[in-house]
């Protein structure tokens, strides 16, 4: 039956009821298909560089066009019109600007100066050597050692001291 539908060509290729046809060498089948798997790799590459590439070719060419209009119009009208110390005067604003940045930076400066002098005339004495605790019993979880302040030992009452003989002799004031 499979005779009766596909006719077999001179190159050793199968043709099919349908027309196409198909390979009889799996070795030819893997071939075109490693091909195809390149090609598509390709392609991807290629689109991820032209993605990547026409925003910044975009970007140098109005850049590029803004510049050369720039030095080549813009500037010969500026000069064409003769009042060159005019534009170079600083205006009202730019001026208060630059005189609230020079408060700033003087400001910023004294700060730094009484800084500098603080720490210099601050006396530090250095730190104590860490105490040794080797010979503490090592801690578990049920073991928490009471705090003691000079509040707490104050509240602290002691027992009376323990006398053995006779009692002392009331005393007798005038």
């Amino acid at each position: 039956e499979k005779s009766t539908s596909e006719n077999v060509n001179g190159e050793g290729e199968e043709r099919s009821a349908d027309g196409g046809l198909g390979s009889v060498d799996p070795q030819l089948e893997r071939q075109v298909e490693t091909i195809r798997n390149l090609v598509d790799s390709y392609m991807k590459i290629v689109t991820k560089t032209c993605k990547d590439l026409v925003p910044k070719i975009i970007m140098y060419l109005m850049i590029n066009d803004s510049k050369n209009f720039i030095n080549s119009e813009l500037l010969a009208n500026l000069y064409a019109t003769g009042d060159t110390q005019s534009m170079m005067e600083e205006s009202a604003d730019e001026a208060v600007k630059r005189e609230e940045m020079l408060r700033m930076y003087h400001a910023c400066k004294e700060a730094l100066k009484i800084i500098g002098d603080v720490s210099t005339a601050t006396i530090s004495t250095p730190t104590p050597a860490p105490v040794k605790t080797d010979w503490l019993p090592p801690a578990s979880s049920s073991y928490t050692p009471q705090q003691t302040s000079p509040a707490n030992m104050r509240k602290t009452t002691v027992p009376p001291p323990v006398t053995r003989g006779p009692p002392p002799a009331p005393s007798s004031r005038p």
